[in-house]
């Protein structure tokens, strides 16, 4: 079984956007489909309305090709409605909760404070939120 796991927007950007070398093994890793990643379409509304803003300013076009050349990349799931009980202080991040409780067991990744300070109530639905993904499987 392939590890499993949730990327949060600012994941999304460095991966797909900055193309940041600091994350190339998970890039490397979903590239040859040694890890399944999750998202929707709640998530990827909320990463293209990033990209409309400053510093990025990208139209419906290139926000269409970046979607486009990394779909394929992503598993796409429509989460249900969240029973754990764990809610976000930012409604905006809740749905990587339900999405990462709805998948468990998996890797929540993301660099929000928001999202991270719920990793031990995460940690009972057997999702473990990381800052980045780790080089060995975590499961």
């Amino acid at each position: 079984m392939k590890p499993k796991v949730v990327l949060d927007t600012n994941i999304l950007l460095d991966l797909f956007y900055f193309q940041d070398k600091s994350i190339a093994y998970l890039y490397e890793c979903l590239k040859t489909q040694q890890v399944q990643a999750f998202t929707c379409e709640l998530i990827w509304e909320e990463f293209a309305e990033v990209l409309t803003r400053k510093p990025f300013n990208q139209n419906v076009v290139e926000i269409e090709l970046l979607r486009s050349n990394y779909q394929n990349l992503l598993t796409w799931q429509a989460p249900q409605k969240n029973n754990s009980g764990i809610k976000c202080s930012d409604p905006d991040d809740q749905i990587f909760v339900e999405l990462a409780v709805e998948v468990a067991p998996c890797c929540l990744i993301t660099k929000d404070k928001d999202l991270l300070v719920l990793r031990k109530k995460l940690q009972k639905f057997q999702v473990q939120t990381l800052k980045q993904y780790p080089r060995e499987e975590f499961l």
